[in-house]
């Protein structure tokens, strides 16, 4: 685990939309020695996404408001993050019925004609709060009067009108909020209520840790009190950080992006010296409020297709005295549909009835909401119970205290301003020491996300334009303080530990490699269990002839003697039906001749268009011409025979790493060489063993959490003294800089990171690589397959248990579509919720294991169980077996360990494959990611000549191409063809199709 650090240029307080705003703008800017710290167990603030079905739920921050402007709206609408549909769902002004206390309904024509009037008064303050000297509530109290035809029925509906516009402000009544203070927030022009696509804000948080390495941000770490304005040992000014834990951190400077509720409560406690007379101010000045939400889900949607929710009016006659834990139903503003979710509603509170609610169990919190729901709606809906409830509680969260800020008649009364919170603290040497960020900083779009962001930029921008102005030897120092090594490797996977020990093997000593996770391995990675280990990634060797891995491994002694088998087993179909072994023999062996018919057209090069047919065309093809010619078998058996094909497809697309098997070039696909002899060969201690015994017989440095942020390489390098220099002499051909802020030089580097991760960091090189480069690792083909290992106390399944194999016969997946992909055969499609284990091809035993199965998945659906919980991926598997196996008995694994390789930083998805269109089984072709990027070398001679060459500088490491070291003058010469490190799965898949620098 990484430790924080001790010292640093920039801490951070706060891991919201502003704390990593200001992270990512700092490093882009060239400032990356800081740290983040977060209180939370997670990023994000008051933007909190959660994952529920097939789409999600905000509990916080929910639309983004205005397009003109907005930061927020442009990276959105740049990265077609923007849901299309627009809709007025779940905002309370949409197609909704206003409901009296008596249960009774207010006519449509009267709701229209109350909004055109609030309409008017709302665009007539525009004008008048420059002038009004009091409430906003108390403005449209006083003009309501005189458009108020509908007697107490208007005077309700005006209050539920004051109940909406405390949602929007954040305020516990629109009594407290300034007329006059409104005029300073600013809306952004365009739709105000833009609905994100899948992910929703959650989309934002993920670019904005895009080029955070995790090596700076640190969760579960709260602040206890900073000291700002010290004397450090160099007597210049700084700050210390002090940790609830204790740990201190020296800063030269601070972000502060914690809520302006937060403040309120602890900035006593938090700042030393004291902060200044206009900041404590401004705290206690600007108002900050809470709004809730509550989420209750229905077995079925009850209400009618037409209606968006309802809203709630109150008899202004039994108004409570106050609002306690027994009756904070008062506050709920309405119910309504929530976006994308048609059989759930949210309820919106504020004030005092949130915060008691957020004091009541979710039970009796779901219970209460229906209950209201049937005391207002019986005589129109039968209500049924609620099946499933959540809700915020940003009032009660400690490091938040509340949701957002706003303008009260204290602030006005008080006349402080946002730029008063906003103020830094300085030195007596105008230094920025503590400077603060957040949504309540901002002058006029405070309560918004892009306001919070903004915030975040512009404290950034003040750091990196003070820093600029002050002169330094950075660079100088930079320079000086780089390690410099012959051969730098990027990432300790295979193919990084493999071309280290090739390296060492010819006598190269000066090896570096840079890993940016905290262990080596890349996509092979092997845990510990109770009972003995798991492979996540790599898993098998695949063959001896040929096979470097094999014959390192067993000339180590290091493979178990007992072979594993996947794919085998009994066939059952639901509810336990075994299929003949006769049928299923037929039909895999025609699925073989179709693979075999495949691998030939990899010869076919005068057949027109080959590079266009997939493996999915010929397998299709080819079974259903077979099909055809069964016309003696039963319905029945065609079916099973039919189902056997679609599960060959999803056995086929795991395999491969695709979502679909029309992705897979037919005319490469007998390119893949498969090495003779043993299959599916265990290790005995997992494959992770292999490498680290390949690591020790090399000599090399490791250093892990280094995280490569540019590669920067010379096009033209100077040969001196047996190395290559760039022209001006002062550095080795390539600079590598690091997130962590250290740098290195080499004379050569290897890259291989997977294609995953090479495909999401363009920018990695400078300058960018070569047109073919790029294109190659744009256009290959890059997929996801993932592991679940279900671990019992006891063995349930009979010994000498192959496996299960899970044929659907009805509602048959259709996986010859490609993704997203929720459709069966017959054209019917169903929720990813339900969808996703149908892509589950069966479930092995596994090796070492006495009580353990292991599901394979790929695809979407691969992608989809990743963002699942461990139970929720646990109760999808035991309801799966009991579906196909029939058996009640089967328990609830103890235990569940499950491969995320889609959603793994570094590698983005699990392996690569040819798609259709590639060229590679064309004549004299050649492996575009094999090619090295070369600089021209230029060597002075005593003659004044100079002779002109191309060195490799960047290396892009593969199975299928080594680089060899020349040891008469310490350099990388060009690649030789030649088979070095072998991949450990049947593609280049998990080792290697990487690039080399």
């Amino acid at each position: 685990m990484v430790s924080i650090p001790h010292k640093v240029r920039v801490c951070i307080v706060g891991a919201g939309v502003s704390g990593l705003g200001a992270a990512q703008r700092l490093i882009k800017c060239g400032i990356v020695d800081l740290v983040i710290l977060e209180a939370q167990d997670r990023v994000g603030g008051r933007v909190h996404t959660v994952e529920y079905g097939e789409h999600h739920l905000e509990m916080g921050a929910q639309w983004i408001h205005g397009e003109e402007g907005n930061v927020v709206y442009d990276f959105a609408s740049e990265n077609d993050l923007i849901d299309d549909e627009l809709s007025l769902i779940q905002t309370g002004t949409g197609n909704t019925i206003f409901v009296r206390h008596n249960g009774e309904i207010v006519p449509e024509e009267v709701q229209e004609e109350f909004s055109l009037v609030t309409a008017n008064l709302s665009e007539s303050s525009e004008k008048d709060f420059h002038t009004y000297p009091h409430s906003s509530g108390q403005y449209f109290t006083e003009k309501f009067k005189t458009e108020n035809k509908w007697g107490t029925l208007g005077e309700e509906l005006l209050n539920w009108y004051g109940r909406f516009q405390n949602c929007i402000d954040g305020s516990d009544s629109w009594f407290d909020i300034s007329a006059k203070e409104q005029n300073n927030y600013k809306e952004c022009p365009g739709n105000i209520s833009v609905n994100w696509k899948q992910k929703g804000y959650k989309n934002l948080l993920l670019h904005l840790q895009e080029t955070v390495p995790s090596s700076c941000l640190f969760l579960n770490s709260p602040v206890k009190s900073i000291d700002w304005g010290i004397c450090t040992s160099a007597s210049t000014s700084g700050c210390k950080v002090t940790l609830t834990s204790d740990q201190v951190i020296q800063a030269d400077h601070i972000i502060f992006t914690p809520s302006l509720g937060f403040l309120k409560a602890m900035a006593k406690e938090v700042f030393n010296p004291p902060l200044p007379r206009t900041k404590v101010d401004a705290i206690q000045g600007l108002g900050f409020g809470v709004v809730d939400k509550v989420y209750i889900k229905f077995p079925h949607r009850w209400w009618d297709e037409s209606c968006d929710g309802f809203s709630f009016l109150h008899d202004l006659k039994e108004v409570p005295d106050s609002i306690t834990k027994e009756n904070w139903e008062y506050g709920v503003l309405g119910f309504y549909e929530v976006f994308k979710h048609p059989d759930m509603m949210c309820g919106w509170l504020t004030g005092p009835a949130a915060l008691m609610m957020e004091q009541t169990p979710k039970e009796e919190v779901a219970k209460r909401c229906a209950a209201m729901l049937r005391e207002r709606l019986s005589h129109k809906f039968k209500v049924p119970d609620v099946i499933w409830c959540t809700s915020s509680s940003w009032g009660s969260n400690p490091w938040i205290k509340g949701s957002y800020s706003l303008c009260t008649m204290k602030t006005e009364a008080m006349g402080v301003k946002a730029a008063d919170l906003a103020e830094p603290l300085i030195d007596s040497n105008n230094v920025p020491l503590v400077c603060f960020a957040g949504e309540a900083t901002h002058d006029c779009y405070y309560s918004t996300v892009h306001g919070a962001l903004e915030t975040g930029w512009r404290e950034a921008d003040r750091l990196v334009k003070y820093l600029k102005s002050v002169p330094d030897s950075t660079e100088a120092q930079h320079i000086e303080a780089r390690e410099k090594y012959d051969v730098i490797i990027i990432g300790a996977g295979a193919a990084g530990i493999g071309a280290a020990r090739e390296l060492t093997s010819q006598g190269v000593t000066s090896i570096l490699i840079l890993e940016g996770n905290d262990r080596i391995g890349g996509r092979v990675n092997t845990i510990k269990t109770a009972r003995g280990f798991v492979d996540l990634g790599a898993q098998w060797i695949h063959g001896e002839d040929g096979n470097a891995i094999f014959q390192f491994a067993n000339s180590r002694n290091l493979l178990d003697d007992k072979l594993s088998v996947d794919g085998r087993g009994v066939f059952v179909m639901e509810n336990g039906r075994q299929i003949k072994e006769n049928i299923i023999q037929e039909v895999l062996e025609i699925m073989e001749e179709a693979d075999d018919d495949c691998k030939e057209y990899n010869h076919s090069k005068k057949l027109k268009g080959v590079d266009q047919i997939s493996v999915g065309d010929v397998y299709r093809n080819f079974f259903f011409t077979y099909l055809k010619a069964c016309d003696k078998d039963s319905l029945i058996v065609r079916r099973i025979k039919l189902a056997l094909y679609y599960w060959t497809l999803r056995w086929q697309r795991i395999d491969n790493a695709c979502d679909s098997l029309h992705q897979l070039s037919a005319s490469c696909w007998g390119n893949y060489v498969f090495c003779s002899g043993k299959e599916n060969m265990n290790p005995k201690a997992g494959f992770l063993s292999i490498l680290e015994a390949i690591l020790a017989d090399t000599r090399t440095n490791l250093k892990l959490r280094s995280e490569v942020d540019s590669i920067d390489y010379a096009s033209e390098v100077m040969a001196e003294s047996g190395g290559y220099f760039r022209p001006d002499g002062t550095t080795y051909p390539v600079i590598i800089k690091c997130k962590d802020g250290s740098e290195f030089e080499a004379q050569h580097v290897i890259v291989t990171p997977s294609i995953g991760y090479l495909k999401s960091h363009s920018s990695l090189f400078s300058p960018a690589l070569p047109t073919k480069l790029q294109k190659a690792i744009t256009s290959m083909g890059y997929g996801t397959i993932d592991k679940i290992y279900l671990e019992y106390e006891n063995c349930w399944w009979p010994s000498h248990w192959e496996g299960v194999q899970l044929v659907w016969t009805k509602d048959i997946p259709d996986f010859e579509c490609e993704a997203p992909n929720t459709l069966r055969i017959d054209g019917s499609s169903e929720q990813m919720n339900q969808y996703w284990v149908r892509a589950i091809s069966g479930f092995d035993p596994v090796f070492n294991q006495t009580s353990m199965l292991c599901g394979w998945i790929g695809g979407p659906e691969a992608e989809y169980m990743e963002g699942l919980s461990a139970d929720e991926v646990g109760q999808a598997c035991t309801k799966l077996l009991k579906l196909f196996l029939g058996w009640k008995h089967i328990p609830y694994p103890k235990k569940i360990y499950r491969s995320c390789w889609a959603s793994d930083f570094f590698s983005r998805g699990s392996y690569s494959y040819h798609p259709v269109g590639c060229n590679c089984g064309a004549e004299n072709s050649e492996n575009d990611l094999n090619m090295p990027v070369c600089a021209v070398t230029k060597e002075d001679s005593s003659f004044g000549v100079s002779r002109r060459s191309q060195q490799p500088s960047l290396l892009l490491h593969s199975s299928w191409c080594t680089a060899k070291w020349n040891s008469t003058n310490n350099t990388l010469c060009q690649l030789s063809k030649g088979v070095t490190w072998q991949s450990c799965h049947n593609q280049e898949q998990i080792v290697i199709q990487q690039t080399v620098v």
